[in-house]
């Protein structure tokens, strides 16, 4: 299921979301040719699996992305994978639940779950503090908070907070922002362009729950962005943020079915929770439904 279409729904014509997507490829960029080559040696399984990637020295990255070129001097090359998009995980995130209000999905925000409730090998309901949510079937997709609610039903999810960053910063027309996305495969950041916001993530750092920042935090990521893209924004007015990825061991999410028999899994999506976002749920769509998944999910269910 593609990501830029969100229909057809109560008879619409397939309609791109309003996400700031942006389709132009990604480009993963390598500081020195050491790591330039093992960059292209790691990728060449998403070649031989039919990914098209196009390898770039300096003068096609600025070519590619003319906002780059203050950097060219500390740039050995480039990996460009022209299938990549970009967007607002955030505003697609809204625009998708417009969708699911129209085929009369109801969503129950600021409602905490207390437990998740059990008989034998069914589950009965979810309990909070507005009463208990009954149902066929539940679907525990609640990242890094899955192993919470699971380990009482008797389950030991191997899914770990770790904990990232991003600075966003306004970036209007008197600026030069980056036209496509990326990642500065050296120090870890990821940038990417949201209208006229330019955004940087980076950092993997294991502190639990706590998702309490600092703005030294961020020094070594605006210390990049402004290597990169000197013009590319107003780093003077950043805005700060911390989040939580559900990492498994493997980097693999959980999917499937469980020992309860009206129970599943979609969770553990790590970094990729967007990226895989659309297709782990038609995955488990086809498992709850009956239907043999497009994918062989080896690796990616309970044991």
């Amino acid at each position: 299921m593609p990501l830029r279409n969100l229909g057809p729904v109560e008879g619409e014509k397939p309609r791109e979301a309003q996400y700031d997507r942006i389709s132009r490829g990604l480009l993963y960029l390598y500081r020195d040719a050491a790591s330039f080559e093992r960059g292209r040696s790691n990728m060449s399984i998403l070649v031989e699996n039919g990914l098209p990637l196009e390898t770039l020295d300096v003068a096609q990255v600025v070519m590619r992305e003319p906002a780059l070129e203050h950097a060219r001097d500390g740039i050995a090359g480039a990996i460009y994978c022209p299938s990549d998009e970009s967007g607002d995980a955030h505003q697609f995130t809204r625009e998708l639940q417009k969708v699911c209000e129209r085929l009369d999905v109801r969503f129950m925000f600021d409602t905490p779950i207390s437990r998740i409730e059990a008989a034998g090998d069914r589950i009965t309901g979810v309990r909070t503090p507005a009463g208990l949510i009954d149902g066929d079937d539940f679907v525990l997709a609640l990242g890094s908070y899955s192993p919470i609610l699971a380990r009482p039903l008797g389950y030991r999810l191997a899914i770990y907070p770790v904990k990232g960053y991003s600075a966003t910063f306004p970036a209007g027309r008197e600026y030069r922002p980056p036209q496509i996305g990326g990642v500065d495969e050296n120090h870890l950041v990821a940038w990417a362009r949201f209208g006229e916001r330019l955004r940087f993530t980076a950092t993997a750092e294991f502190a639990g729950y706590d998702t309490r920042h600092t703005p030294a935090d961020f020094v070594p990521m605006l210390r990049a962005a402004r290597e990169l893209f000197p013009d590319g924004a107003d780093y003077t007015k950043p805005s700060y943020w911390a989040g939580l990825r559900p990492m498994t061991p493997e980097g693999t999410p959980l999917i499937g079915r469980t020992r309860h028999r009206n129970l599943f899994l979609n969770t553990g999506h790590g970094h990729m929770g967007w990226t895989m976002s659309c297709g782990t749920a038609k995955l488990l769509a086809d498992i709850m439904a009956g239907r043999t998944p497009e994918l062989d999910l080896t690796g990616m269910t309970m044991k």
